[in-house]
């Protein structure tokens, strides 16, 4: 949204005490916020993630999210080092991958390679 100062420039940029105008644009542009935040995804980053399938680190989350089919991330910042993918993407891939959510299923499907693939 373009900030929007109309005849009211000088009331809301040179003036520097509290006024009508400043009051105005200030109560239209917290309506805005509430829109805005709720409008927001949900947003996980690996760290998230490490928590969220019960990993004990970095490393295990990164060879996950380097599956060919895992989400690409939505948001990169921090020039690259901190990506952030959407959760309702990251849920997909669990819903396809639910040996990968937590400890115990991970355990559970290495017994199952190791007696049905391996063995």
């Amino acid at each position: 949204m373009k900030l929007d100062l109309g005849n009211n420039a000088y009331d809301i940029l040179n003036d520097w005490h509290p006024n009508a105008a400043k009051e105005e644009l200030t109560a239209q542009l917290t309506k805005q916020v509430l829109v805005e935040k709720e409008q927001l995804p949900k947003l996980l980053s690996r760290e998230d993630l490490k928590e969220r399938w019960e990993m004990n680190s970095r490393q295990s989350v990164h060879q996950v999210a380097t599956r060919p089919d895992f989400p690409a991330p939505i948001l990169t910042f921090n020039h690259g080092k901190t990506l952030l993918y959407l959760e309702t993407e990251i849920q997909i891939f669990e819903v396809n991958h639910p040996w990968l959510i937590t400890m115990s299923a991970r355990l559970s499907y290495s017994h199952w390679i190791l007696h049905n693939v391996i063995n």
